[in-house]
């Protein structure tokens, strides 16, 4: 009897519909292998692509950017190798030869990390640029466009109060006042009105909140010492308010006039 179940359970595994074929392992390399060349194929499209969005990029925006930057950084970098060779080899006592000297070109690589801190929005690049570019610049500026005129003022505000910048706005004249005729001056710290205030008065402190003291809440006839652009209705100075371009006052000397709505 035990013979027969054994038998017949035999039967019954080699039967079609009961029986599961086994996998050939050689079948399951092959697709392995076509799986994974799919795979390969598909990031090679990818990085295809990538490549020519980038070099139409590059063919479009920073190709022709290049010829035009290309002579005068050429023309930077050449300076800029002449500046390190004059000032980064010292000549031996003996032989007259030149050589790196360690101190001096260490002075130089100081030098170019605070030339090019200017260009950046940094504590340093700040710093920088109050002490070198902005003396220079404003100087110029003050020299060309110093000037002063009677302007209606009627309300000083601290705009940036991190750096002590103050805006000025009025008219220039009394009555009804337009677009065409409100004035705006910005009052700022910077190492030029300091020496300006040591010429003239001996006091060499521009402090912004002292300039913007004599301007009371309300209507004020004022002597405003300014430099920049002359504060018009023409369309220079139009084009240049619309882009926040603003002269710098210098110092104002006013008399309250009462009520901006009483004195308008």
């Amino acid at each position: 009897m035990d013979s027969l179940i054994a038998r017949a359970r035999r039967m019954a595994s080699q039967s079609p519909g009961s029986s599961k074929p086994e996998t050939d392992p050689q079948v399951g390399l092959v697709d392995s292998i076509r799986e994974l060349n799919e795979n390969i194929s598909f990031f090679r499209r990818i990085v295809s692509a990538i490549r020519t969005v980038i070099g139409g990029l590059v063919s479009t925006t920073v190709s022709p950017v290049w010829r035009v930057v290309r002579g005068p950084a050429s023309w930077l970098s050449g300076l800029y190798v002449a500046f390190w060779n004059r000032w980064a080899y010292a000549a031996e006592s003996g032989t007259k030869e030149r050589q790196l000297s360690p101190v001096r070109s260490s002075v130089v690589i100081v030098i170019t990390i605070l030339a090019l801190s200017t260009f950046t929005n940094t504590w340093l690049g700040s710093t920088v640029r109050f002490f070198t570019i902005e003396p220079v610049m404003d100087g110029i500026l003050i020299g060309l466009s110093k000037r002063t005129e009677v302007f209606y003022l009627t309300q000083s505000d601290e705009i940036d109060p991190e750096n002590n910048i103050h805006s000025v706005r009025g008219c220039r004249k009394r009555g009804e006042c337009s677009e065409l005729d409100a004035a705006y001056f910005r009052v700022r710290p910077r190492l030029s009105h300091d020496l300006w205030k040591l010429w003239m008065y001996g006091n060499p402190v521009y402090v912004p909140d002292h300039i913007v003291a004599p301007i009371a809440p309300g209507l004020n006839e004022c002597h405003v010492t300014y430099y920049g652009y002359r504060m018009t209705s023409s369309w220079i100075a139009r084009v240049l308010r619309s882009l926040e371009f603003y002269p710098t006052m210098l110092e104002a000397k006013c008399t309250y006039l009462g009520s901006s709505n009483d004195g308008w």
